[in-house]
């Protein structure tokens, strides 16, 4: 059996009840009310899913299970948002009852993810059984819309996320609010909350499979040619040529020159990032956007509860990029480790089994009940 290792600062922030009890510190908060966290403890990977790569392939082929089961048994309602720019991102909702009173879990899934993917549908299912609602915001151009500007996503665009957050506080001011995010989401999600500080209307957050460092993950993924990691880089930049593809009209709109010829010969993410996405944002080079867009760096910023999963066998975003000394020093932080579980896979049991979703599920229901102001 594998513990479940948890770090964070020797003083984590207290947190207090809106009843008579004592306030608690966060760290405390997680061992005794997250069971999944908790002292003992454990996560181990199936036998029939060993290993990070193995973890990770099946949770990206259970997408398409999960696809195919939306098409027969929608779950979602969709709305089209509309942003200041002109822009719009669609939004899936999933309302619980009395939802103008109830928390509302936003989800920000991975590269341009979707309310089908694996891991956002687990969540979903312990969502709905704790009558919270949820709402799936997509990426620009992606989740089956279309772009209505020439300017897409990118791995550090926050821009749009808050702008949805700011328009549900105003809609729904009495629903506490949650954010989970996974990989590339994690990564936006998490430099979100870090840029908005102590201004963050988020009552907390969980960042799954965050890559810190998007610069090194993409050179990590594209530097290796003779080996498994070059899957990944080839999956991730097929499914960012097909929404440039899917958007072509529009992105060309831009003020700026493109090679298409270049963009479609594309043999890696870098080359990608160097040709469309960096030009149509005005970085001067893929990597200045990679370094601007990263996370890492605002994590000393946070200023809400936030739990952070990581995976140390996760082959996409490595466990050397983890910034162990942020979670250190940062009384908000929250860092679980696991030995296994790929990037965002988590398949447990003996029979392959989703574990992501129970200490998702337990850290926001905990957060709900330390939801009170506190002393410092």
């Amino acid at each position: 059996m594998h513990k479940v290792r948890l770090v964070h600062a020797e003083k984590t922030q207290l947190l207090s009840t809106s009843g008579e009890e004592k306030p608690k510190r966060l760290s405390d908060i997680v061992r005794d009310e997250c069971p999944s966290l908790g002292v003992g403890a454990t996560f181990s990977q199936s036998p029939f899913v060993p290993g990070g790569h193995a973890q990770t392939i099946y949770a990206f082929l259970g997408y398409y299970a999960y696809y195919a089961h939306s098409l027969l048994y929608p779950r979602f309602t969709r709305e089209i948002f509309r942003l200041s720019d002109g822009g719009t991102v669609a939004l899936d909702w999933a309302l619980c009852e009395n939802h103008t009173k109830r928390p509302i879990v936003t989800i920000l899934s991975g590269v341009t993810g979707t309310s089908c993917d694996f891991y956002v549908r687990k969540c979903y299912n312990e969502f709905v059984k704790m009558q919270y609602s949820v709402l799936v915001v997509h990426s620009r151009g992606c989740g089956g819309s279309k772009l209505t500007t020439p300017q897409p996503f990118h791995c550090g665009l926050t821009t749009d996320y808050r702008e949805v957050i700011n328009d549900l506080r105003k809609r729904l001011p009495d629903c506490p609010l949650f954010g989970l995010s996974f990989s590339l989401g994690a990564n936006i999600m998490a430099k979100y909350i870090g840029e908005e500080a102590d201004r963050c209307p988020l009552v907390a957050g969980v960042i799954v499979g965050n890559p810190y460092d998007m610069y090194k993950v993409i050179r990590h993924l594209d530097s290796k040619l003779l080996s498994l990691n070059k899957i990944y880089d080839i999956a991730i930049l097929n499914f960012l040529k097909t929404a440039f593809n899917e958007n072509r009209e529009a992105i060309l709109q831009a003020p700026v020159e493109f090679d298409e010829a270049k963009i479609a010969s594309s043999s890696t993410i870098m080359e990608f990032t160097e040709e469309m996405t960096r030009k149509v944002f005005g970085y001067k080079s893929a990597k200045h956007l990679l370094d601007d867009s990263s996370s890492g760096p605002f994590l000393d910023s946070i200023r809400i509860p936030v739990l952070f999963l990581n995976s140390l066998d996760d082959p996409i975003c490595i466990n050397s990029l983890i910034t162990y000394d942020k979670f250190a020093s940062n009384p908000y932080l929250v860092l679980a480790l696991t030995d296994h579980g790929g990037h965002i896979g988590y398949m447990g049991r003996t029979w392959p089994t989703s574990w992501v979703e129970h200490p998702v599920s337990q850290f926001f229901k905990a957060m709900l009940k330390y939801n009170a102001p506190s002393p410092q």
